[in-house]
C-alpha cells in the first residue's frame, strides 16, 4: 500500500512553525514587504502598476495558504484601517469602492489560492509552480478589471486595467518562480516526490 502523501510545507511556514517569535516575526516582514512593493508603481490612472502582486504570489507560496493569508489579511486590515500602505500611501474603507477596489479583495483569494495549490499541487515543481502563479496572477487581474469594469464599463476596464498590466504580469510571475526556488533551495527544501 502506498505512503500517503503529505502536504508540501513551504519554507516560510516551516520557519513560523518553528516558534511564535518567527511566526510574528514573518507577519511583520510579510506585511512591510506588500506595504513596500505597493509604494514603487508606475502611476497610470485608474490604477497604477506596482512590484505587490510580485511580491503577492512570492510570499503565498513560500508561506502557504493559512501563513500567506494571515499575512495579506493583516496587510488589508492595517490598509483599511487607515495606515497608508496602499498604493500612493493611500487608505481607508473607501478603497474597496474605488477602482483599485477588485485588486484589494482580490489580493486575499489569490494568496490563499497560490498558496493552497503551491502546498498540494505544485510542491516546488517548477512547471507547476509557474502554472500557479500566473493562475494567480491572472486571478488577480481579473478580479481588478471586474470590479473596474463595474465603474467604467468591460471595454475601458480592459483596455486600461488588463491589457496594461499583461506584460508585467508575465515578467513578475518569472521573476516570483525565480525568488520562490531560490528561497526554497536556500532553506535546504528538497523537492518532494
Amino acid at each position: 500500500m502506498p505512503s500517503p502523501v503529505l502536504p508540501f510545507r513551504p519554507a516560510l511556514a516551516r520557519l513560523a512553525d518553528y516558534s511564535a517569535a518567527w511566526a510574528v516575526a514573518g507577519l511583520v516582514v510579510g506585511v512591510a514587504l506588500l506595504a513596500w512593493s505597493a509604494q514603487i508603481s508606475i502611476p497610470i490612472k485608474p490604477v497604477p502598476i506596482t512590484l505587490q502582486s510580485y511580491v503577492l504570489i512570492t510570499l503565498a507560496a513560500l508561506m502557504g495558504w493559512r501563513f500567506g493569508g494571515l499575512t495579506v489579511a493583516i496587510y488589508l486590515f492595517a490598509g483599511l484601517m487607515g495606515l497608508p500602505v496602499f498604493s500612493g500611501g493611500r487608505s481607508g474603507l473607501t478603497m474597496l469602492t474605488g477602482p483599485s477596489g477588485g485588486f484589494i479583495v482580490g489580493f486575499l483569494l489569490t494568496a490563499l489560492l497560490v498558496g493552497w495549490l503551491q502546498e498540494t499541487w505544485a510542491r516546488l515543481k517548477p512547471l507547476p509552480l509557474f502554472g500557479v502563479l500566473a493562475l494567480g496572477h491572472l486571478l488577480l487581474m481579473v478580479i481588478g478589471a471586474g470590479w473596474l469594469a463595474t465603474k467604467v464599463g468591460p471595454a475601458a476596464a480592459l483596455e486600461k486595467s488588463l491589457l496594461p498590466l499583461l506584460p508585467g504580469a508575465v515578467v513578475k510571475t518569472v521573476a516570483a518562480l525565480a525568488t520562490v526556488i531560490l528561497v526554497e533551495r536556500l532553506a535546504g527544501t528538497e523537492r518532494p516526490r
